[in-house]
């Protein structure tokens, strides 16, 4: 399991915190999400073998959120 930690530009945004959660807990291989929209920063827990980072932070700019400096955390 690897957590990335992550601030988030959200100009762009036009769904609102819930459904941005929704959708990324339903992303296969996210094993827990917190977002918080209104500080602009988000956290990610996922299976390696299942998605990628790459494949995370495209799923984010589906969303408009933009990513804007992150910090991959030890495995837990």
């Amino acid at each position: 399991m690897k957590k990335l930690a992550l601030r988030v530009d959200t100009l762009g945004c036009e769904a609102d915190e819930s459904d941005v959660l929704d959708q990324l807990l339903a992303h296969d291989g996210v094993l827990a999400a917190e977002i918080d929209l209104q500080h602009e920063t988000l956290a990610v827990s996922y299976d390696e073998a299942r998605t990628t980072k790459s494949e995370l932070l495209d799923h984010l700019r589906f969303f408009g959120l933009s990513p804007r400096g992150e910090t991959l955390l030890r495995p837990a």
